[in-house]
């Protein structure tokens, strides 16, 4: 009998995102995140010349917030389709309908068609955001998790540095229309970045990638249902976002839509989210709802901030933005050292201590505005909360990864973009129902408020511990 041959020496795992075959993944992935971000804030800078232009101004609301309502849609779809067959086909149709929504935009003749092109940009960026969550959690050793994921934090960021500067130049150089049709070829470029591991990853069923991980067949896998009816709850999710959006604010509607959009919103999320979230189970269920919780919080805070420096301390919008840039800033340096040094941290202290900062600071900046504290000091205060968040938003995308089965890694990574996109939609609209014009009362008790949401992220925080690997699964809460 013949003597087996010896067993292949196995491959060593990357020290780096950059290392060997993952380099041009992770700079494909790095700038597909880095362009929907570029195009989120470049947008809001030059809609007020695409209304006017097309005069569209009273469906101004309904486009800024119709990418994020249908990427809740586009979020959902993924993730199942996901895990079915792997994260390829998902992956190709995101870009499809992202690219897609650009070149509509670009070429509108009018609002309505505009319109249509960001509701196509919504759907593609929500599937791609999740399909490369997938992506890293099936070609990264879990060792590089932290880091990429800080990576893509400032990807999110940095385009507050320069999108709406960029923007605007581009606006008036040229016209807005090359504001989207001047990131197709980019597109194209990030996607040729990444078709090598791509291909190597295949298109197979995610049953293949559990059975290699070593995962037993489940009896009755929750992402096995079909997706028809998780996508219908995602579609009246996203139309109940829109209509708190677009009606909450008006006098009379406020509370009634408030609270309808919530109960109706909080009811069809609950088949979307993992196991045990409205219970604050620990672990992955409770870091699916802290991401929503401080979401509502910071962002509902900072939409309202460059308004009060216009009103109240007579900065021009330029110079209004400050505080943000200073925030992007932090935000991009917290995540670098939460990637780079921070990995042996438990989870529970380092996202406490994280929502900690982001509280102390929305506490500090409404207590420091309403005594009309220098513009500098304000400034400084609003850039320890988005510190804060960059420590805090890479931790929460590494532990869905890790407390993941192969089988759930789409549907509960589609559970924490749901939870961020719906958290910030629905933080923005709620606080919005307070706003009374450019009154200075109401703006201050916004910020307050949203302090109080932060404090309550604390609580939230300390149940995100104590549960190992691959122990969280999917299902209805």
């Amino acid at each position: 009998m013949s003597a087996l041959p010896p067993p292949s020496p196995a491959r060593p795992e990357p020290s780096s995102p950059f290392a060997g075959g993952l380099v041009l993944t992770t700079l494909g992935s790095f700038a597909l995140i880095f362009l929907a971000a570029f195009e989120a804030l470049a947008v809001a800078t030059i809609m007020p010349v695409v209304t006017r232009d097309l005069h569209g101004e009273g469906v101004y609301a309904l486009a800024m917030a119709a990418p994020l309502a249908t990427g809740i849609v586009g979020m959902v779809g993924a993730g199942g389709w996901s895990d079915r067959t792997g994260p390829r086909g998902p992956f190709y149709t995101g870009v499809a309908l992202f690219t897609a929504g650009l070149i509509v935009c670009g070429l509108a003749p009018d609002m309505l068609t505009f319109t249509i092109g960001r509701i196509l940009q919504g759907f593609g960026a929500g599937a791609i955001n999740v399909t490369i969550y997938v992506l890293v959690a099936r070609l990264y050793p879990p060792i590089l998790h932290a880091r990429v994921f800080g990576l893509f934090a400032a990807a999110w960021v940095l385009p507050s540095l320069v999108g709406p500067y960029l923007a605007g130049v581009v606006a008036q150089a040229t016209s807005w229309h090359w504001v989207f049709l001047g990131v197709v070829a980019l597109v194209a470029i990030a996607v040729v970045l990444m078709l090598p591991s791509l291909a190597r990853l295949g298109s197979g069923p995610a049953a293949a990638a559990a059975e290699a991980a070593g995962e037993q067949p489940a009896e009755a896998p929750a992402t096995a249902r079909a997706l028809a009816p998780d996508l219908l709850r995602a579609a009246v999710i996203a139309a109940a976002v829109l209509t708190l959006g677009t009606l909450g604010s008006r006098a009379g509607w406020g509370p009634a839509v408030l609270i309808g959009a919530l109960v109706l919103v909080a009811f069809l999320l609950r088949p979307l989210l993992p196991v045990g979230a409205y219970r604050l189970s620990r672990g992955l269920p409770s870091a699916v709802i802290l991401r929503a919780v401080i979401a509502a919080a910071y962002f509902g805070a900072e939409a309202y901030l460059p308004l009060i420096f216009n009103t109240h301390y007579r900065l021009d919008v330029s110079q209004s933005g400050l505080a943000l840039t200073a925030a992007a800033v932090a935000w991009a340096l917290a995540s670098w050292v939460q990637g780079r040094f921070l990995q042996a941290a438990g989870d529970r202290a380092l996202l406490t201590s994280a929502v900690l900062v982001v509280f102390a600071s929305l506490a500090a900046v409404a207590g420091a505005i309403a005594a009309s504290a220098p513009v500098p000091l304000v400034v400084v205060l609003w850039g320890v909360g988005g510190f804060g968040m960059g420590l805090a938003y890479p931790r929460l995308s590494t532990m869905v990864i890790r407390l993941s089965p192969v089988r759930a890694q789409g549907f509960n990574s589609a559970a924490l973009n749901i939870a961020d996109s719906t958290g910030s939609a629905l933080g923005l609209a709620a606080l919005g129902t307070l706003q009374r014009g450019e009154e200075f009362g109401p703006l201050v008790l916004i910020l307050s408020l949203a302090a109080v949401l932060a404090g309550l992220g604390i609580l939230v925080a300390r149940r995100t511990g104590g549960v190992a690997q691959g122990t969280t699964a999917a299902g209805t809460v």
